[in-house]
């Protein structure tokens, strides 16, 4: 936790449920801007709760080790994306080739060869790399957003 920047991994999760609710409900009918506007600001309130509630130290250590993304408070799993402990180094290139640098003082470093691997950012802090962000597979968002309501 110590090398994790809280709010910006929050606002990642956030994003990222927010983004695919929006998208969901948007196939099913269209979303009018004021009705656009007033999910982002409520419903983000929904979506940090969640957020919050997989960020704890435990489904953290989970999620990097194993990569299970799980709300152990309920005791859901909403699927898994690639292990972090299992990223295969020993081919430089291809390592290198899952880098992408997204802001001078930030990465994003890919897990896996496709989209369902997921990613996890690194944002630099004084002279420490924290994590702060991390890339949900399609399919794991959609599990999430499964369980919020559509009304």
């Amino acid at each position: 936790m110590a090398r994790t920047d809280l709010q910006r991994l929050r606002h990642s999760l956030v994003d990222q449920i927010m983004s695919t609710y929006l998208d969901r409900l948007a196939q099913r009918r269209p979303v009018s801007p004021f009705e656009r506007m007033a999910i982002n600001a409520f419903g983000a309130t929904i979506a940090d709760d969640l957020a919050i509630k997989l960020m704890t130290p435990d489904n953290l250590s989970a999620l990097l080790k194993s990569g299970t993304v799980r709300n152990g408070a309920e005791n859901i799993t909403f699927g898994t994306i690639s292990s972090l402990a299992e990223l295969d180094i020993s081919n430089i290139f291809v390592f290198a080739g899952r880098i992408t640098v997204v802001k001078p003082v930030e990465f994003a470093l890919q897990l896996g060869d496709s989209r369902d691997a997921g990613s996890v950012s690194m944002h630099l802090d004084g002279t420490t790399w924290k994590l702060s962000g991390i890339g949900l597979p399609p399919k794991v968002l959609a599990n999430m957003v499964d369980r919020l309501p559509t009304r």
